[in-house]
């Protein structure tokens, strides 16, 4: 999660990844017999679908694509990670010759003694994507290489997840709590966590954090650590709003839950039955799209972000989200891998507002919707969607690390900053909520929809039914309908995460427990915090090893490492020489206009609403970038160009790519 991907907010997709695998076991059957050594082997899930072929000392999986492959090498002897990374390269392709770009630790899990990642030098006007994993035990190694298209890379990220989060030591027993008594947590306990969180905020520079946890019905607390504003030294309460992004999926899935219920749709239902003006691809498409293929991951349209982060602001309307839809066509078949759309999300709420309130614009529906059917049968008072609602109540400003890893706060007002970009898709990602109101949330899903006065405010077969196994989204994991479920040391886990600018978060239900947690952050560091968060109370709970610190431990690694690298590979303030080459305005017929210009001594990008600082990069092939350098955009590159047009800028993200051109304007 250390790249662009990670740090612009939105591109949540932190955890949701699919593969439908089956196991396979690598032995010395013809890779390095030799009786005399002691080699380890190595145990993984391989992708289904993928090409596999032998090759001297290992194994090569190909994408159907043809333009991604897995290559799984042993090594039997090397001086470091990245030796054993390169003789593994050498092997597969004797003139590779790149330079290690990135080389980050990550989590020994699996009976490993040391894992690392290590990335490749690439341009990226090559949409290449070089990266190799290690796995060392005594002195051996097993590395797996991903080289490929990086549109493909996006694709198929759930195999590969899959793949490398089940490598494992041949023999190997996970760590499996199930069988435990669940602990009833005490006030000690309770200190216990919050020393914790406080500890791991302030180790990744995180300056609040909101914190609520319930066991057996009764909230043990509500709160938080630090601080919700850092000029102010505001302090993080229960009542503190965050932007929850992502997380309002599984609300406006309940929503549907309840229209269900009420016998005003079902999840098999056809879209357009209920929306004529649904489109998707072609005809054949649109009419084969369900209720719950909104809502999935699972129909094969892949994130298509950068339409609304570019085109939206305060203005946009609702009905924007369909228009981007008409335009988009599925990249794989229903059913068959995870692909994480916001915009199908944001449809599916939209539908069940239309439905309930089919004269109103359907944003308002929406809103009106979630506040009648969800937010107050709850009692969740302090929930809501825009911005005016957030900043006129205790909320925590947002922050993000800038290049030097300085907590620097997000521009965010009722008319300006790049969170607004979301409330046009609020059903996907725009809602603002509390610990106190989200622990509410998390009970209800524990409570199967009965609240504490013994009142089923949702039937529960059709809230169980948003955790149907949908699609694989990692080893032992699947996603439903605006949920994930997933194992922590063989627990079960009911969860789903969120992120935008400055804010992440995740809730997670664990249902044999009868616990809930919910973590909040104002920054786009507390990416790093909210799976140990979960680990740490897993252990607390059932007596676990004790490893949620060391995954703080390699995350604060990992972020220094990258924040290290960047400040290596490109210039800021930007080359005036390469900065003056860039023309005034330009424009995509699909993201819109975006200007360049300079104010008291900063360039910036600015699509409107907001805004970025750049600098310049030349890169590996001659060619030069400019470089997003604005906190929660750090990274991100446009490559600069000429076409018969005029000056170029463009932007690769996941499966897509735009051009902007001179403008003139």
């Amino acid at each position: 999660m250390t790249n662009f991907t990670s740090r612009i907010s939105i591109f949540l997709a932190l955890f949701m990844l699919i593969a439908s695998c089956s196991s396979y076991r690598m032995n010395n059957a013809g890779r390095d017999t030799d009786p005399n050594t002691n080699k380890v082997n190595a145990s993984f899930e391989e992708p289904a679908g993928w090409k596999k072929s032998d090759k001297a000392n290992g194994l090569i999986f190909e994408a159907e694509e043809n333009d991604l492959s897995m290559t799984v090498a042993y090594i039997s002897k090397a001086s470091s990670d990245e030796e054993a990374a390169k003789k593994a390269w050498l092997d597969m392709d004797s003139s590779f010759n790149r330079a290690v770009r990135l080389n980050e630790p990550r989590d020994p899990s699996g009976g490993w003694d040391n894992k690392r990642r290590i990335e490749y030098v690439t341009s990226v006007g090559e949409k290449l994507t070089l990266v190799a994993y290690t796995h060392e035990i005594n002195g051996q190694w097993y590395v797996v290489l991903l080289s490929g298209n990086s549109g493909t890379v996006d694709k198929r990220s759930g195999a590969i997840r899959s793949m490398l989060g089940s490598f494992e030591v041949e023999g190997y027993t996970p760590e499996d709590l199930s069988a435990k008594q669940v602990k009833q947590l005490t006030a000690k306990d309770i200190e216990e966590y919050l020393m914790f969180i406080e500890r791991s905020a302030k180790l990744l520079n995180v300056p609040g954090v909101g914190i609520a946890i319930s066991q057996n019905g009764k909230v043990l607390y509500q709160g938080g650590v630090g601080l919700a504003d850092i000029e102010k030294q505001e302090k993080v309460s229960a009542d503190t709003v965050f932007m929850i992004a992502s997380n309002t999926k599984s609300m406006a899935t309940l929503l549907i839950a309840k229209l269900v219920e009420m016998g005003k749709l079902d999840w098999q239902d056809k879209v357009i039955d209920h929306f004529p003006g649904f489109r998707l691809g072609d005809d054949e498409t649109t009419k084969s799209v369900l209720i719950e293929h909104l809502v999935c991951a699972c129909t094969g349209l892949p994130r298509r972000d950068l339409g609304w982060l570019f085109n939206n602001g305060i203005n946009t309307p609702a009905s924007s989200v369909f228009d981007e839809l008409a335009l988009n066509e599925p990249t794989s078949k229903f059913g068959e891998i995870f692909q994480y759309s916001n915009e199908l999300a944001a449809a599916a709420g939209y539908v069940a507002a239309h439905v309930l309130y089919p004269d109103m614009e359907i944003g308002e529906a929406f809103d009106k919707a979630m506040k009648t059917y969800i937010f107050d049968p709850l009692e969740m008072n302090s929930t809501g969607f825009s911005m005016q609602f957030a900043l006129s109540r205790s909320h925590a400003k947002p922050y993000a690390d800038d290049l030097n890893g300085k907590a620097t706060l997000i521009e965010q007002t009722e008319t300006t900053g790049f969170n607004h970009t979301v409330y046009a898709y609020r059903p996907a990602g725009g809602a603002w909520s509390s610990p106190a109101d989200m622990i509410k949330y998390v009970q209800n899903e524990l409570n199967l929809g009965v609240d504490d006065k013994d009142r089923t405010l949702f039937a529960k077969e059709h809230l169980l039914a948003r955790r149907k196994h949908y699609v694989v989204s990692g080893s032992k994991e699947s996603y439903g309908m605006g949920l994930e479920t997933i194992k922590i040391a063989g627990i079960k886990t009911v969860t789903h995460g969120g992120s935008l600018a400055g804010y992440k978060s995740n809730f997670f239900a664990f249902p044999d427990a009868n616990v809930g947690l919910v973590i909040l952050t104002n920054s786009d560091e507390g990416w790093a915090l909210l799976s140990p968060s979960a680990r740490k109370l897993v252990e607390m709970l059932y007596d676990g090893k004790a490893l949620a610190e060391k995954k703080i431990a390699v995350n604060a690694e990992s972020k220094g490492i990258y924040l290290q690298t960047l400040r290596e590979e490109f210039v800021y303030p930007g080359d005036n020489s390469v900065i003056a080459k860039l023309a005034k305005s330009y424009n995509n017929d699909i993201l819109g206009q975006i200007r360049i210009y300079e104010e008291k001594g900063v360039t910036y990008l600015d699509p409107d609403v907001w805004r970025t600082s750049i600098g310049t990069k030349k890169n590996s092939d001659g060619t030069t970038s400019i470089v997003a350098t604005a906190p929660f955009m750090l990274g991100m590159e446009l490559l600069m160009g000429e076409s018969e047009n005029g000056k170029t800028l463009t932007i690769n993200y996941a499966q897509d790519s735009f051009t902007f051109v001179e403008s003139g304007e």
